[in-house]
């Protein structure tokens, strides 16, 4: 006969009954009677049922709901809106330019007609004195043959004169504009980035062919140089998937890579700093001009050569103008003939075409620094002097006549603000 002080008592409810226990109930974990167990289980099925129906209310109520579901237009016209926002602004700001641009050719206008007046008056008065010494010579019926020469010249260069007014003196040179628009996408994304955390950078593009073009790129404002290149790059892919769109295929061979951009500081038409990969974009000032230079080998990996700056000049005042080209020489072992051959073989592709570099007057001379001071020497008097260029931190200087510097800066009309 088992012992009563190890038998147990239901566990029904309220605990009425005494009976000993006859199954444990796994849904519940309670010891129960025979005749309490059947009450409990039908008990248990009943509250499972109640608790499937109640599942499936709401399965349903959910169900109902998306079906329910649209695009709200909040979310289909914020972009729009915000593209013609950007529209809008776009065109204020190209008003703004043309303005300014306004106000100075006026300006020039102005200045134009006085010296128009002015070499006029002074046409007139050389074919008054012509016109003089024909009227003495008819009377005196009388000429020799150099005066009558010399009457032939007075009106060939009259002549002359009257052609060139034919000519556009005054010019607007326009460069393409190139606005872009950032489309950024997120997808349900609660960590996206706020229009608050970016930052619009102008970047002057200059390729080793001799293109140069500006772009503007949006990155993180607390990014590194390293952000600012790869973002930059990605808006270059964009800028000429669009110029290219036309065609049935875009060549990617040429596009910018993150190791062969060298990023620079440009100020007064030098190379004021260079920035590195690490390099934090917030500590550059927003008046700070960037300038990314392609180069023709890695930045990451060392190489035999390296990139000389070479700056412009103009022999007259010494004041430098346009921007700032990078010759690559040898490191070690080099000459001065290296540098003058590298200036030849890169000045052509960035002047301008209708300036003929084969008619130009140049003086170049090597920049270096010695005992804290700067050192200029004329780079044909040491054409085959060894230089370790890899040590001596030396700039080139290429000095040009001022008619070739004005007509420079007239193509480029303000292209490059340095």
């Amino acid at each position: 006969m088992a012992d009563k002080k190890s038998s147990k008592i239901c566990e029904v409810e309220e605990n009425a009954c005494k009976k000993e226990v006859q199954a444990l109930c796994y849904h519940c974990s309670k010891n129960l009677c025979r005749a309490h167990l059947t009450q409990h289980a039908q008990l248990i099925e009943e509250k499972t049922q109640t608790e499937l129906n109640s599942l499936v209310d709401k399965f349903n109520e959910l169900s109902s709901r998306f079906n329910r579901l649209s695009i709200s237009d909040g979310i289909l016209q914020k972009p729009l809106a915000q593209l013609e926002k950007w529209r809008a602004e776009a065109h204020e700001k190209i008003d703004q330019i043309a303005e300014n641009k306004r106000r100075a050719l006026n300006k020039e206008l102005y200045k134009y007609r006085k010296v128009f007046l002015i070499k006029n008056n002074e046409q007139l008065v050389k074919l008054n004195a012509s016109k003089k010494v024909l009227a003495e010579l008819i009377e005196e019926a009388d000429a020799s043959a150099t005066q009558i020469a010399n009457l032939q010249k007075s009106i060939d260069e009259a002549e002359k004169y009257l052609h060139a007014l034919n000519k556009p003196v005054i010019n607007v040179i326009a460069q393409p504009s190139n606005w872009s628009v950032d489309i950024c996408t997120n997808f349900f994304d609660v960590q996206s980035t706020s229009m608050d955390d970016l930052r619009e950078f102008k970047i002057t593009y200059v390729r080793l062919n001799g293109v140069i073009r500006t772009y503007f790129v949006l990155t993180k404002k607390n990014g590194t140089m390293s952000d600012l290149k790869a973002s930059f790059i990605q808006e270059y892919g964009y800028c000429e998937e669009i110029s290219q769109s036309a065609h049935s295929s875009i060549d990617t061979t040429n596009d910018p890579k993150c190791d062969f951009i060298l990023p620079v500081n440009v100020s007064q038409h030098r190379i004021h700093l260079l920035y590195t990969d690490e390099t934090i974009l917030s500590d550059i000032p927003e008046s700070d001009v960037i300038a990314f230079y392609e180069t023709l080998h890695s930045m990451t990996r060392h190489s035999s050569r390296i990139l000389m700056p070479c700056l412009f000049q103009n022999k007259m005042d010494k004041k430098g103008f346009g921007l700032p080209i990078f010759l690559s020489v040898p490191r070690r072992g080099g000459r001065g003939q290296d540098v003058r051959d590298a200036l030849h073989d890169t000045l052509d592709k960035f002047i301008p075409p209708n300036l003929n570099i084969k008619q130009l007057s140049y003086d170049t001379y090597l920049q270096s620094k010695a005992y804290y001071s700067l050192k200029e020497t004329k780079l044909d008097d040491i054409l085959q002097d060894e230089i370790d260029f890899g040590r001596t931190h030396a700039t080139l200087i290429v000095a040009f006549d001022s008619e070739f510097v004005d007509a420079y800066e007239r193509h480029y009309l303000g292209q490059f603000g340095f």
